[in-house]
């Protein structure tokens, strides 16, 4: 008697149980053709395949479902001895956003392994549940650094003001550099007078990633009490940091940094001269007409065409005056 009422699925589910590996390799690719709800299950087997071969194509073709579908699977998957398994099932989790998966997920977070704790918390960020807060705060003491990331960007998803102590002191303390820069990074959904002084202290991060995240904050969140050490930074050894120095200076129109930037048109990196003249172009002030004026010979035409722009800039602030 056949399993199902599909033939289709029936020899699907007959190549599947083959002793040649390379038939039931073929037969996975064909399950994405079955419309049955049964292709799932199928497809759930073929990820514990004894051959490595066959769990690979499973875990290719898990795309063409619908996660929620396969929810408490792609949970076990997470803990499959094969990478490549465990690599989908998370993708698979992450591409989730339905709200009726967040039992399930919440569940989840019960485990001790640090790959399926961070699959969890980033399907669980695109959820952006409040529920899932108290989890993510606890997780943020998790001894795994990709386990804290994650759980930072659950808090940073939410958008919560109560959320902004935790993370403005993972951005402080965390000892993991890529914790740091992404706890800094979520804290532009705040205010300046909210979170502008641990902007500001993380302008002094040893990671220079770090950093360039402050910085940008910083420009974004327009924090004055930014502008004099942005100046400073305009001089780093790291011409990334130049860069965003000069973009967010532009940003918070400071008029006092307008020597610093023209400093930066003797940059040899183009992209610092580019953003320097962007800068003055943006804060419009007269003071930055000479160093305007000197970047229309630039040996870049990019930067040539931004000093034309941050002229007429100027040009336009005066006549409004």
């Amino acid at each position: 008697m056949p399993m199902y009422s599909d033939p289709h699925l029936n020899s699907i589910a007959t190549r599947l149980s083959d002793e040649d590996p390379g038939i039931r390799r073929v037969a996975v690719m064909d399950l994405v053709d079955s419309p049955e709800d049964e292709a799932v299950k199928l497809l759930i087997a073929a990820l514990s395949d004894e051959d490595e071969s066959v769990r690979l194509e499973a875990a290719k073709v898990i795309d063409e479902f619908d996660p929620r579908e396969m929810m408490s699977s792609l949970v076990d998957a997470l803990t499959s001895d094969d990478e490549n398994v465990r690599n989908a099932a998370a993708s698979a989790l992450a591409d989730l956003k339905d709200t009726s998966a967040a039992p399930a997920l919440l569940e989840a977070l019960k485990e001790d392994d640090p790959f399926v704790l961070s699959a969890i918390l980033r399907a669980l960020k695109q959820l952006r549940l409040t529920s899932a807060r108290p989890y993510a705060i606890e997780l943020l003491g998790n001894s795994h650094p990709s386990v804290r990331r994650e759980a930072v960007g659950v808090l940073g998803y939410l958008q919560e003001v109560e959320n902004l102590p935790q993370l403005m002191s993972v951005a402080h303390s965390d000892p993991d550099p890529e914790v740091r820069r992404a706890a800094v990074g979520t804290l532009v959904y705040a205010t300046a007078e909210q979170v502008g002084e641990a902007l500001v202290s993380a302008l002094d991060d040893e990671n220079w990633r770090v950093r360039v995240e402050a910085i940008k904050g910083c420009g974004r969140l327009h924090v004055q009490s930014a502008i004099d050490p942005l100046i400073v930074a305009t001089s780093d050894d790291r011409w990334e940091i130049q860069e965003q120095s000069a973009d967010s200076l532009g940003k918070l129109k400071a008029v006092k940094a307008v020597d610093a930037l023209g400093a930066c048109l003797g940059n040899p990196i183009s992209n610092v001269r580019k953003t320097a003249v962007a800068a003055m172009g943006e804060i419009a002030d007269a003071s930055a007409l000479p160093y305007v004026t000197s970047a229309l010979d630039d040996n870049d035409p990019d930067v040539r065409k931004l000093a034309r722009w941050a002229k007429e800039q100027i040009a336009s602030a005066d006549l409004a005056v």
